[in-house]
């Protein structure tokens, strides 16, 4: 299967200041509601810093497992 480079949406996760994870989005809105939805479900014991980033970001495409493109890795924030 082969990769694309590709400018997206992505929500990242970031977990004492390095990224940790990240989805692609559909878009702005997109990332900023499952952002305020991840950050409701941070547990409050919790002893990791962990905040939510939405940005464009240059990434690495690869498709899952049923075909859907999704971040392999981030080439660059923009």
């Amino acid at each position: 299967t082969m990769a694309v480079i590709e400018t997206v949406f992505a929500m990242m996760m970031i977990v004492n200041g390095s990224m940790d994870g990240f989805m692609k989005t559909e878009g702005l809105s997109h990332c900023l509601k499952i952002k305020r939805e991840s950050e409701r479900n941070l547990a409050d014991n919790r002893t990791n810093v962990i905040r939510y980033e939405c940005g464009l970001v240059e990434a690495e495409l690869r498709p899952d497992s049923e075909g859907e493109l999704k971040i392999y890795r981030i080439v660059e924030k923009k």
